[in-house]
């Protein structure tokens, strides 16, 4: 399952809000300042969807996650499951 967990600040809420609604992707929280967006596959994020400017967008994953890192660009991240035991 992957995971990233987004702190609850308005800098960060346009992730949380473009993922409701996406096939297999589960939002819980916010707990103890963080929500965790989830997925058994992948996440993909699009910078320009979310509408952040490039100094936020370089900084999404500050609260922290669970997978890996398959593509970063400058409008798009790609979650994927690790590949090797956590």
């Amino acid at each position: 399952m992957i995971e990233v967990h987004v702190i609850d600040v308005p800098e960060f809420r346009p992730m949380v809000d473009t993922m409701r609604g996406q096939p297999a992707v589960t939002i819980t929280g916010p707990v103890k300042g963080y929500w965790t967006i989830s997925a058994p596959d992948e996440l993909t994020f699009d910078r320009r969807a979310m509408k952040m400017k490039p100094a936020v967008w370089y900084g999404i994953f500050t609260g922290g996650l669970n997978g890996e890192i398959a593509h970063w660009g400058r409008d798009e991240v790609r979650i994927v499951g690790t590949s090797r035991p956590l």
